[in-house]
């Protein structure tokens, strides 16, 4: 009878601290996100008025892409920081899915934008470099398996996400991008749920390591950076001009 009382108690106190846990990465994910979010788009200002201010055209051409680069950088970022911030393995089913989910979302998203602004091919170049990478490096919390399912992952998000932007460009194409990016976020809140259901609530000791703000955002800094110039001063196909 106290045995049974006694793993009672553990039990208990194992959900309680799983949802100390959960709480704190999810209060510090919001934090991260909104200065992420504002320390870009500063960045984005002072790149406008250091080197693009006198492109004719630069607000009608590319500001309305610029707003929404930044908004799948944060969301992207933000869902990375998350998965590296629990200090254990995942399973392999969880990390393959997490693989899968962040290289398409993060492929996706980037080729999207691109794509409506350069063309088929320097979209889907970007989308699947920064899809493959990053869907490899969120998906190896569980070993190969995970990288390689972010990895593929990433290579269709990419492609698919420049294809969509050339096949909407005369097609209200800038209704759909918001759309797409809210999809994408329901799906990115779905995979928190899962990894929560999954490895947190089930597991009586977890271990929260953070991730440092520091290289983090300096990591966003460059690719926002990398991706701005390649929009305004990268090949451009004869459809986008």
């Amino acid at each position: 009878m106290q045995t049974a009382i006694r793993e009672k108690n553990m039990a208990d106190e194992g959900i309680n601290y799983s949802n100390k846990v959960m709480f704190k990465v999810e209060r510090s994910l919001i934090k991260n996100i909104i200065y992420t979010f504002i320390f870009l788009s500063l960045i984005e200002i002072i790149s406008y008025y250091a080197f693009f201010k006198n492109i004719p055209d630069f607000f009608v051409k590319y500001g309305y892409y610029l707003i929404y680069l930044v908004i799948s950088i944060v969301i992207n970022a933000g869902i990375v920081w998350h998965i590296k911030s629990y200090k254990h393995n995942f399973t392999h089913m969880t990390g393959m899915m997490i693989g899968m989910t962040i290289g398409m979302t993060s492929g996706f998203l980037i080729g999207l934008i691109i794509g409506a602004t350069n063309g088929m091919f320097i979209g889907s170049l970007a989308g699947i470099i920064l899809g493959m990478i990053i869907g490899s490096y969120t998906g190896n919390c569980c070993g190969i398996m995970g990288s390689m399912e972010g990895m593929m992952a990433g290579l269709m998000g990419g492609l698919m996400g420049a294809m969509t932007s050339v096949m909407t460009l005369n097609d209200n194409i800038k209704f759909l991008i918001p759309i797409l990016i809210l999809s994408i976020i329901i799906i990115i809140i779905g995979l928190i749920i899962m990894i929560y259901k999954e490895e947190i609530a089930s597991r009586e000791d977890i271990h929260y390591k953070g991730f440092q703000f520091l290289p983090f955002i300096t990591v966003n800094f460059i690719i926002l950076l990398a991706l701005t110039f390649l929009m305004v001063y990268g090949p451009k196909s004869f459809l986008s001009g």
